[in-house]
């Protein structure tokens, strides 16, 4: 039964890794070199400790980093908008925020209903690449806003 625990947390954080290695916006990682350093600690974090507990606190350290950068890139895209363009940028973050709640609630009681401890670490893992996303297409904003 050990064996099959190792292979089943082993597959997990597989999978979570081929996640954070084949998700786009590409354009942001380039920036480091094709992987963010958020991405690469998160990795190392998965290599150092494949367990489920393991796994969960990676994925929660993650999606604290995300927030942070998704935070400092909004803060900078609303001092680069102008006012109107600020004011939606606003409006849409809040409704990313209620829309982001929404969706943590709902993939918390989905994955409640399932048997087994991978399903925690799948409903941890897509909360994290769900601010990650957010945080990443920020940053692209800001990037668009340089080159125009």
């Amino acid at each position: 039964m050990i064996g099959l625990k190792k292979t089943v947390a082993f597959f997990v954080a597989a999978l979570i890794l081929a996640a954070v290695s084949q998700r786009p916006p590409a354009a942001a990682a380039e920036e480091f070199g094709g992987v963010h350093p958020i991405d690469a600690e998160f990795e190392r974090k998965l290599d150092a400790d494949s367990s489920t507990a393991g796994i969960i606190d990676a994925c929660l350290w993650a999606e604290k980093e995300w927030d942070k950068l998704l935070n400092e890139n909004y803060k900078i895209l609303m001092k680069k908008l102008d006012k109107e363009s600020g004011e939606k940028l606003r409006k849409a973050q809040r409704e990313w925020i209620k829309f982001r709640d929404s969706e943590f609630e709902f993939i918390r009681d989905f994955y409640r209903g399932f048997d087994g401890s991978m399903y925690r670490t799948v409903a941890a893992g897509f909360q994290t690449d769900f601010v990650r996303e957010r945080a990443l297409s920020l940053g692209l904003r800001i990037g668009d806003l340089a080159d125009k």
